[in-house]
């Protein structure tokens, strides 16, 4: 397959019949808007799973001594851990980069459509696998949460867990080539990278260390496989050096994968900004390299993770174990000042702007409590830990991602979802991670430890676990209400092709987009090249 494609055809006239795809259903389409699509809704099927589970965690430690999953709650714990960030959060984004990427950059389709539509089977099979292993048993440790490697001989259904992720993160190259092809050849004329939006961006630099770190995790799981199936000793505890091996091949925390969570995440968020401001961000001259840098400096410091030494195991603050992983902050901090900066041109209430500013929020709620973390001296292996991921590394991308799907909802559905559901789903969303976030901080200063089926020991940690578990609920209440909103929100309202005054080519073409995307490109002089359409 080349990697040039037919153009798009010429102004105001649609392509030929023979230019036009077949009608196609979902198993055999490989138009990159049903692709990813389907990556978008088969990751909040497994977001659900997900927040199911950890709401009956929640509540299995909200009574001392209540037993409300049984003997099963390392084994749910480990679904938890597994699913919330492999199975929904990266493939949620490797979705939203498929319909929207090609639109942004005026591209007709993807370099390798079939590739992309090969790489979503493979994520399906490898996340039922995955499931399916924990409903036959239990597999072998605690997932990919904790820092300590397996010990003994694996089961079943460690295998079935095993060759589940295989899968997922073979996915998740697949996926990242493809977006990577696509945005360095299938640009319009004009479009050069540095001219790209920010979302792109931020999918191409993603791209970029997924091709780089994803292997070493791909051969990690290879290894692990031949230790528990073969008998192997390569992680063994007892086996010098595999606590390392385990770190940085196959810890969660310890891999650069997880910072990758956020970055797609960010470049939406300055997307959402600029559409909002019907501008470019701030910056110095013809080509603002600010926001690119910041994005790129993210992502490049993300690789800092295989940096850390084996005492950062058992670091509180999570994954940013060492000062290298800390810098991830302050490409953050730049963003953030470029967005405040460019609210002084906001002419128009646009809502996804909330979920930015709630983002920030949770990431500076984040820096709040690290700093108090820092002057109280909390012990590793607390609850602490538990609310840090949850608040910074799960809660800020997620509400990022939610505010995305408002924002590109005309190009991924054909409407603009409800803005009263949505600002109700946000103050849901919002409010469980908060709550739930600084109930475990608050255990963690207490000294609580995490990962264990019952808090026995103080009256206070069965309160504030309580306290979780209503912020549990509130969580799970306002993803159910998103999801209501990508079913029914906005139906039967016409939608027009750029009902939020974007400025950049995916709102050129129609609400949903045709099969081909553009009837015609729009010539691209900026990176803002429907800025001026806009103004007038």
């Amino acid at each position: 397959m080349t990697l040039t494609q037919a153009p798009p055809g010429q102004a105001g006239a649609e392509p030929p019949a023979s230019a036009t795809p077949a009608p196609a259903n979902v198993i055999t389409a490989a138009d990159h808007k049903t692709v990813g699509r389907l990556y978008i809704a088969t990751s909040i099927l497994f977001l659900l799973v997900a927040g199911v589970v950890g709401l009956l965690l929640r509540v299995e430690l909200a009574e001392e001594g209540v037993k409300v999953v049984g003997n099963d709650f390392g084994r749910l714990f480990s679904l938890h851990s597994t699913v919330a960030p492999l199975l929904f959060l990266g493939p949620f984004w490797t979705g939203l980069a498929t319909v929207i990427v090609p639109l942004q950059i005026g591209a007709p389709g993807l370099a390798f459509p079939r590739l992309q539509q090969t790489s979503y089977w493979l994520y399906l099979v490898g996340g039922g696998l995955v499931l399916f292993a924990y409903a036959v048993g239990t597999p072998h440790g605690a997932g990919l949460a904790l820092s300590a490697p397996f010990s003994g001989r694996g089961n079943s259904a460690t295998d079935l867990w095993i060759v589940g992720l295989l899968l997922v993160a073979v996915a998740s190259v697949l996926a990242a080539g493809v977006l990577l092809t696509t945005i360095a050849k299938l640009r319009a004329p004009g479009m050069t990278l540095l001219r790209a939006p920010l979302f792109t961006w931020s999918v191409f630099v993603t791209s970029a260390v997924v091709l780089v770190a994803t292997p070493v995790f791909i051969a990690g799981l290879l290894l692990l496989y031949l230790d528990q199936h073969f008998g192997g000793t390569l992680f063994a505890a007892a086996t010098k050096g595999s606590a390392e091996l385990w770190q940085h091949m196959l810890w969660l925390y310890g891999r650069p994968e997880v910072f990758l969570l956020a970055l797609p995440g960010l470049g939406a968020a300055c997307d959402i900004v600029i559409t909002a401001a019907r501008g470019p961000l701030p910056g110095r001259g013809p080509v603002r390299l600010e926001a690119r840098v910041a994005l790129a400096l993210f992502g490049f410091l993300t690789l800092g993770a295989w940096a850390a030494e084996a005492p950062s195991r058992q670091a509180v603050v999570l994954p940013t174990t060492t000062w290298l992983t800390g810098l991830v902050i302050v490409p953050v901090g730049i963003l953030a000042l470029l967005w405040l900066g460019a609210a002084r041109g906001i002419r128009r209430f646009h809502f996804p702007l909330l979920h930015v500013v709630s983002a920030l929020l949770l990431v500076g709620v984040a820096v709040i409590n690290v700093a108090v973390a820092m002057a109280k001296d909390v012990d590793g292996g607390t609850a602490w830990a538990t609310g840090h991921v949850h608040v910074a590394w799960f809660g800020a991308p997620l509400v990022l991602a939610i505010g995305a799907a408002h924002h590109w909802a005309p190009k991924l559905v054909g409407r603009r979802l409800s803005t009263g559901l949505g600002a109700l789903e946000l103050v849901l969303v919002l409010l469980g991670v908060l709550v739930m976030g600084l109930a475990s901080y608050l255990l963690g200063y207490d000294g609580a430890p995490w990962h264990v089926a019952d808090l026995a020991g103080k009256s206070s940690w069965t309160n504030l676990e309580r306290l979780a578990a209503v912020g549990g609920v509130l969580l799970t209440a306002g993803v159910l209400l998103f999801v209501l909103n990508l079913l029914t929100g906005g139906r039967g309202k016409a939608v027009e092709d750029n009902p939020v005054g974007g400025v950049t080519l995916e709102w050129t073409t129609a609400s949903p987009p045709a099969p081909w995307n553009f009837d015609q490109i729009a010539p691209v002089r900026s990176e803002t090249p429907l800025a001026e359409e806009v103004a007038t």
